[in-house]
């Protein structure tokens, strides 16, 4: 990646300035940034940038693979690469983003304790998220006691540690295998996600610093075809 991914060092940082490396009417890229490109699940963040004191709303953020792309509906100024420009998140949809990236890892993680069951985390949205679980013969019980030890985890307010790994040591220890359906990403270190208590997992969203701040989780089930689905909502109190 060329563009410096600034909210993986510090998911709570909410201004930055960074250089235009690229400008093409709605599109730019920058050196630096705050934003979240829409990815592995999680929705892209939202915002504000200032050039030559205009300010600039991002509506889409999104990575080709070495840059991020933030894209606002107002076509942007002409011969501005290599200026340097002012960037700030709207927190209100980056923590809700956090949330729930915070609270589909605990639930994977105890169904996995609990159940042995994979996960898929699959999407996070401004008022909602879902999580696939793979438990065969899933009942209204198994969501109840996942719901229940969740919201326990919460309550204990645990801080949340980010750590890298060589990617040949994470395999290694039975704790550390990933839990996901997903292969695990082909780098040389791994950002893994450490709450206590709960299975290591690697894995590029963002989190919020500890488990209290997610608040209150719900988990919603439907039935399909007679049975419990593996797809399971959730929403915070």
């Amino acid at each position: 990646m060329i563009t410096e991914q600034l909210f993986l060092k510090d998911s709570y940082l909410k201004e930055c300035e960074g250089k235009v490396l690229m400008c093409e009417f709605t599109d730019l890229t920058v050196d630096r940034t705050i934003f979240f490109p829409t990815m592995d699940g999680q929705q892209n963040d939202k915002g504000e940038i200032l050039i030559d004191g205009k300010t600039f709303g991002i509506v889409d953020v999104w990575t080709d693979g070495d840059y991020i792309h933030l894209i606002s509906l107002d076509t942007y100024p002409d011969n501005i690469v290599g200026k340097t420009i002012q960037q700030k998140l709207d927190w209100n949809v980056r923590n809700i983003h956090m949330r729930f990236r915070t609270a589909m890892f605990i639930i994977s993680g105890l169904a996995y304790k609990f159940y042995n069951a994979k996960s898929r985390i699959s999407q996070t949205y401004d008022d909602k998220a879902w999580v696939d679980l793979y438990i065969d013969n899933i009942t209204e019980d198994i969501v109840k006691n996942i719901t229940e030890e969740a919201n326990k985890i919460v309550k204990q307010n645990i801080p949340i540690k980010i750590e890298y790994l060589n990617s040949n040591d994470f395999p290694r220890e039975k704790q550390r295998m990933s839990y996901s359906t997903g292969t695990l990403p082909d780098d040389e270190k791994l950002r893994v996600i450490n709450i206590s208590g709960l299975p290591l997992q690697a894995d590029y969203g963002l989190y919020t610093a500890s488990t209290g701040e997610v608040g209150e989780i719900e988990i919603a089930s439907s039935m399909v075809k007679g049975k419990i689905d593996k797809r399971l909502t959730i929403t915070l109190k």
